[in-house]
């Protein structure tokens, strides 16, 4: 063969149609065709006068930061840069190749000023138009959702921080675990029936004219010196840094359904209702016949939600809060018709008759019988056993028997294709390691935008 050598280069003038550059099988084709943008005209169109100079439009400003999600740009100034000669850009927001493109500052000053006063962001409104995308075109399987949390790192320096006394607000489900407790002692007075049930509508008339305390008590916190509503992340003894942890819950086919952002300072078990709340607002809960996640979510509350609303959990076996070499609380034995507990040994452990405010009634073993017993070393350092249940023990008791059914096994064993399989491409392909933005408000605007264009995508190659 030949050597090939190119004359030098030379400038001459070329027809283009930049119609014909783009390629009919790009996924951006498949976007324009099947998803609607005049959504964004109507949601700013009071934003703007009808009198004055010609603005950018913004569905432009929308789609250029799109274009930074769905091809991994560093940062929407980059993008903004690459516009100037990337023609598959030009044509997705439809300007000419000798047509100027808007400045970088274009979209910031315009969320500034324009955007942010709008009753919904718009950024929301853009997942929630994907959304019904998908449902229009039945892309969705809801037979089992996935819920799981990812931190991404924020943009702070971890040495520079300083501490904080913040206040520890109440449960979410507060008033209803009282509620509980108040029936729960009621059932070991002796009533007739009747008096029980006007005892009864007593306590729930009461806990509705109660309010629960938002605040009950103080602990110290890590801050950070430039962005207050990042949580400090421990991710070992030795490393740690301040991040944000994104809730996410998505469908069987990988889309995701729901995005709630909070520090990384907040427990998945906590950050959970706020994802379950946007789930039933959003969709029917009766399509879903399973709800997957880690151990972080086997609360027995929970457990409760889950399974009141008639969806099996299918959550995995812990061992967390057991000591090494001492009996499994599995190991002691409900008795539920006379309430107590029988330990390996054979003996019972008594009711006390007394609830926390955190729900847990303790059981507690005769000292005499531990005194004697040859399980001891193994059971206890005390003078007698005791063993917490909780007022919703019962469905947790639940969640793990379905644990070993095979229809749980096989539903659990799908999860890393799934949830997991969304935070592995977020983090490789849509950049959800580390946010350039501060606030909570502003992180949480822009993980929606990229999870939505991450549905986009996925939509986009399957059609």
């Amino acid at each position: 063969m030949a050597m090939t050598k190119r004359p030098k280069r030379q400038y001459s003038s070329e027809i283009v149609n930049l119609e014909e550059m783009v390629p009919q099988d790009h996924f951006l084709r498949v976007i324009e065709k099947y998803f609607d943008w005049n959504f964004v005209y109507e949601e700013v169109e009071k934003l703007y006068s009808k009198v004055g100079r010609k603005s950018i439009d913004p569905v432009v400003l929308v789609k250029i930061h799109i274009l930074k999600f769905l091809f991994n740009e560093d940062s929407l100034r980059r993008t903004y840069e690459n516009l100037k000669y990337n023609t598959l850009y030009r044509w997705f927001i439809g300007y000419n190749l000798n047509e100027k493109v808007p400045d970088h500052s274009t979209y910031s000053q315009n969320y500034k000023r324009k955007f942010c006063k709008l009753e919904k962001d718009l950024l929301q409104t853009v997942f929630d138009k994907v959304i019904e995308l998908l449902i229009d075109w039945n892309c969705l399987d809801m037979t089992a959702v996935y819920i799981d949390s990812t931190h991404t790192k924020a943009y702070a320096n971890k040495k520079k921080n300083h501490k904080e006394i913040v206040k520890i607000e109440a449960k979410k489900y507060q008033k209803e675990l009282d509620l509980e407790i108040a029936l729960k002692g009621l059932k070991d007075e002796e009533l007739t029936d009747n008096e029980y049930l006007e005892e009864v509508q007593k306590i729930v008339n009461c806990n509705e004219e109660v309010d629960t305390k938002e605040v009950i008590g103080e602990k110290e916190i890590i801050v950070s010196d430039v962005d207050k509503d990042a949580g400090m992340l421990y991710k070992s003894d030795k490393e740690k840094m301040f991040g944000y942890n994104t809730s996410v819950i998505c469908d069987n086919h990988n889309y995701i359904l729901t995005v709630d952002t909070n520090g990384s300072n907040v427990h998945d078990s906590v950050s959970f209702y706020q994802s379950f709340d946007n789930l039933s607002r959003h969709f029917d809960l009766l399509e879903i016949d399973y709800f997957v996640g880690d151990a972080a979510y086997l609360t027995s509350h929970i457990c409760k939600t889950i399974i009141d609303l008639e969806m099996i959990p299918a959550f995995p076996y812990t061992r967390k809060g057991y000591r090494k070499g001492y009996f499994k609380k599995y190991e002691f034995v409900y008795d539920e018709y006379n309430d107590i507990y029988i330990c390996p040994n054979g003996k019972d452990l008594i009711p006390t008759g007394k609830i926390s405010k955190e729900g847990y009634l303790s059981y507690k073993a005769n000292s005499k019988d531990c005194k004697n017993c040859p399980f001891k070393e193994k059971c206890t350092k005390g003078k007698n056993k005791q063993v917490l249940r909780h007022v919703w023990e019962e469905y947790k008791e639940m969640a793990n028997e379905y644990r070993h059914h095979l229809d749980v096994k096989e539903i659990y064993k799908q999860r890393p294709q799934h949830i997991e399989r969304v935070f592995a491409d977020g983090k490789m392909k849509y950049g959800l390691r580390k946010t350039y933005f501060r606030t909570k408000e502003r992180v949480h605007r822009e993980l929606t935008l990229l999870y939505a264009c991450m549905n986009l995508k996925k939509f986009a190659f399957h059609h």
